[in-house]
């Protein structure tokens, strides 16, 4: 029994030091089941060095150290920013170098330190709900299930590397999302299904829990995506382009127009925007750390114009703005300057370009008259728009 009890605390002690000081992890779970969302943030969660928070989880789920009231304070214009992994301020996984976002680095942060002193006297909060691995369809749930009801002035967002390139016809873009860990669980059961629930029980309490079902998460998800994912290849640049158009009306470009649709409707204004990607970048203006781990995505470069013309389309239909971040991104202002961690995930610089870039943008629907709600048996989906 000893012998059993020290080989579970060494390993638990292994576990811990492991996450903490080689992957620069929290040992708490930071993610958890959301009926509408799939996934969502833990409220409370915190990420640190011992000298202090880099990452906070506030009690609704959004990245930000101040609690947010739902009730807004009278004179306050309210920003929500939506997206993945890149917009949330996170680092990829190995191969690529580990890299940290403070709370204060943020696109989100960056944005609102901008309006303070571009506004001064005007009371603006932008929070930051995006979540990692997010895909536009899951804005959608996320704005009809909770973050509606904040009642947001506008809503900024910040998606591409997600879903933006997809190619592959047989992917089912709802159904096939890669991060549906306990779906074949519940509607299969089984003795695993008990198993699964307990390491996820344990994850609570338990560094070593936690490892394992973080490694599970992974695991599945790349099962999944090896058994279908967004992207096939294809023999020739055309052939790639010609199925991503027949795909992408009915993937993210539809759930992106039901977003504006619904915040037309909710009189909420709204900005879209296209993220930077490395390899999208100018190769003669990259640093010699994003040189390093530059990496060979057959898919952005040749769908990037397509992609950029659908975006623009969906803007001119819905009459929102449209923000490409890959332009700022080329500017030879930045030449030689780190702006990515890893392969589209952005440093504290790369946050505040985007930041700078949406300032503009902004202020001047800040400024401007603002949208009136709408009754939903009134409106109807501009002419040309996918829905």
């Amino acid at each position: 029994m000893f012998l059993l009890i020290f080989t579970m605390a060494c390993v638990e002690i292994g576990a811990r030091f492991y996450m903490g000081q080689v992957l620069q992890k929290s040992a708490e779970s930071k993610f958890r089941f959301n009926y509408y969302r799939v996934y969502e943030h833990v409220p409370g969660f915190t990420e640190g060095d011992g000298q202090g928070d880099r990452m906070t989880i506030e009690r609704n789920g959004f990245r930000r150290v101040d609690d947010v009231a739902v009730e807004k304070a009278e004179g306050t214009f309210r920003i929500f920013l939506l997206g993945g992994s890149a917009a949330h301020g996170i680092s990829s996984a190995p191969p690529y170098p580990i890299a940290h976002v403070n709370d204060d680095e943020t696109i989100d942060a960056h944005l609102e330190v901008l309006l303070k002193e571009h506004l001064p006297g005007r009371k603006v909060e932008v929070i930051n709900a995006a979540v990692t691995g997010y895909q536009v369809f899951q804005h959608t749930q996320y704005l009809l299930s909770e973050l509606l009801e904040f009642d947001p002035d506008l809503v900024i967002f910040f998606d591409g590397a997600n879903d933006h390139y997809s190619t592959n016809p047989e992917h089912r873009y709802l159904s096939d999302f890669r991060y549906q860990f306990w779906k074949t669980r519940l509607q299969e059961p089984s003795f695993g299904t008990v198993l699964d629930a307990f390491a996820f029980w344990m994850s609570k309490y338990s560094g070593a829990f936690r490892g394992y079902v973080a490694w599970k998460l992974n695991r599945d998800a790349q099962m999944n995506s090896k058994r279908i994912d967004l992207t096939r290849p294809y023999d020739t640049d055309q052939e790639r382009i010609e199925a991503h158009k027949q795909l992408s009306g009915a993937q993210y470009l539809r759930s992106m127009e039901t977003n504006l649709f619904l915040l037309q409707r909710e009189g909420v204004k709204a900005i879209i925007c296209l993220q930077p990607m490395l390899v999208l970048r100018d190769v003669d203006l990259l640093s010699d750390v994003e040189s390093a781990f530059l990496n060979k995505d057959p898919n952005a470069p040749v769908l990037y114009p397509t992609v950029l013309q659908e975006l623009e389309q969906v803007s001119r239909t819905w009459d929102v703005p449209f923000v490409d971040m890959n332009p700022a991104f080329n500017e030879r202002a930045y030449d030689g300057e780190q702006l990515f961690i890893d392969y589209c995930h952005l440093n504290s610089k790369g946050g505040q370009v985007c930041a700078e870039h949406l300032l503009p943008v902004v202020v001047e629907l800040i400024q401007g008259p603002p949208m009136i709600e709408a009754d939903s048996a009134r409106i109807t989906a501009p002419e040309g728009s996918g829905i």
